[in-house]
């Protein structure tokens, strides 16, 4: 059943928060990945509509989240915006040069295989839009404790050979956990991109059960993760 309510709690940078319902009922947690409509980033206090569903451990969650009412949009300086414009042109056309690759391919990308999301350059994540596909690989530079927060996630960042770094939030409640994992191991990677202030956050990197995403994972050492 459809639901409505506002978006008390964001964590941008980690992609997810809680939603408080209209009316009566405990506030529900509410992951980036659920939300339908991905021309925007969640605001707080976004009144949003959105069904109950269950993780891999019973727990609550949102599921199929809407925009109902937009946030006021903040004021851009012409020459700001004319300046940024090469910038976002080549993020549009690297989106619609992947997206392309994706279409070509029937959306997926065998892990096993030399592809291209193993070779993306560093570069490309400059001005890339949240919510894009993405693949690469890196040296682990450190090693985080999981988030324990609605999904469990193992966490760790790499760094390119750019020396660009990205957090990678692995969903452990769906794939399987990197056990010998350590500093200074190589990790390719394919998943969805959400940029934040540190680099971006690569998250997805593991089959979808309900089949709404395309298929990401993580490769260790020869062993595909998904």
């Amino acid at each position: 059943m459809e639901q409505q309510g506002r978006l008390t709690q964001w964590n941008d940078a980690r992609g997810f928060g809680f939603i408080t319902p209209l009316g009566r009922g405990p506030r529900v947690f509410v992951h980036i990945s659920q939300f339908q409509q991905t021309n925007r980033r969640p605001c707080l206090h976004d009144r949003l509509t959105y069904t109950i569903g269950r993780d891999g451990q019973g727990r609550s969650r949102a599921q199929q989240v809407r925009y109902q009412q937009k946030s006021q949009p903040k004021s851009v300086h012409s020459k700001s915006f004319l300046d940024a414009l090469p910038i976002r042109a080549a993020g549009f056309l690297l989106v619609g040069l992947v997206s392309l690759y994706f279409w070509w391919t029937n959306g997926s990308i065998n892990p096993t295989s030399n592809s291209i999301a193993e070779k993306v350059n560093a570069s490309a994540f400059q001005g890339q839009r949240s919510g894009a596909p993405m693949g690469g690989d890196g040296e682990v530079v450190r090693v985080l404790a999981d988030d324990n927060v609605g999904s469990r996630h193992q966490r760790f960042i790499l760094r390119l050979d750019s020396g660009q770094t990205l957090l990678i939030a692995h969903n452990i409640d769906i794939a399987p956990r990197i056990e010998t994992l350590k500093t200074g191991d190589r990790v390719a990677f394919y998943g969805q991109f959400e940029a934040n202030p540190e680099g971006g956050v690569i998250h997805w990197t593991h089959h979808d059960p309900e089949g709404h995403h395309g298929s990401g994972w993580l490769k260790h050492n020869g062993t595909v993760y998904q």
